[in-house]
């Protein structure tokens, strides 16, 4: 039996139904079902645990897989998990801890469900914070940006993710998907 209410919904829960997991309870399926009714312009996806880890040496592999050699250049890939980290808890201080733990030719990308893209962004944001039974905090572009401080912007630098390296006409014609992104480089 778990020893945590599951009758109250949790993100990284609500993420693995959205992501088509097994790791999840009725309240976290009704609650991202309410999420996505409320705000169809929010696509949802990432990682499904919005917890950041702190690595200190080499990350041991699970399920027969070799470890991550952090003396390797490494990708940190934070998809649609930061907005889950209030200011309060310094995402920014977060953010380069996992940078520095990595070495110079290590990527970041980064991508945020925008304050500053659609009209409705303060309305999903409230909507969605309450659906999820967690504050969540989306952010403008510029606050965004700041993820990357100290950090080599690959081109087109942090732009709305429909628009980053856009090379089809699916690509240029789709509608907004209210997220920044952006990858940057650790020299």
């Amino acid at each position: 039996m778990p020893d945590f209410d599951t009758s109250v919904p949790h993100i990284a829960r609500i993420y693995d139904y959205w992501l088509g997991g097994k790791d999840n309870f009725a309240a976290d399926r009704e609650a991202a079902e309410r999420a996505m009714a409320a705000t169809p312009t929010i696509v949802p996806g990432g990682a499904g645990q919005p917890a950041l880890p702190r690595p200190r040496g080499p990350v041991h592999g699970r399920g027969g897989h070799p470890p991550v050699d952090l003396s390797q250049p490494t990708a940190v890939m934070l998809i649609a998990v930061l907005h889950c980290i209030p200011d309060s808890d310094d995402p920014y201080q977060l953010v380069a801890d996992l940078m520095d733990a990595v070495p110079p030719g290590s990527f970041l990308a980064v991508t945020h469900p925008a304050r500053d893209q659609v009209d409705i962004a303060t309305k999903a944001e409230e909507s969605l914070t309450k659906s999820m039974g967690q504050k969540v905090t989306f952010r403008t572009r510029e606050q965004v940006s700041r993820f990357f401080s100290g950090l080599a912007l690959a081109d087109p630098g942090v732009v709305a993710i429909q628009d980053w390296r856009a090379d089809s006409a699916l690509d240029l014609g789709s509608a907004p998907t209210a997220m920044w992104g952006g990858v940057g480089r650790k020299s």
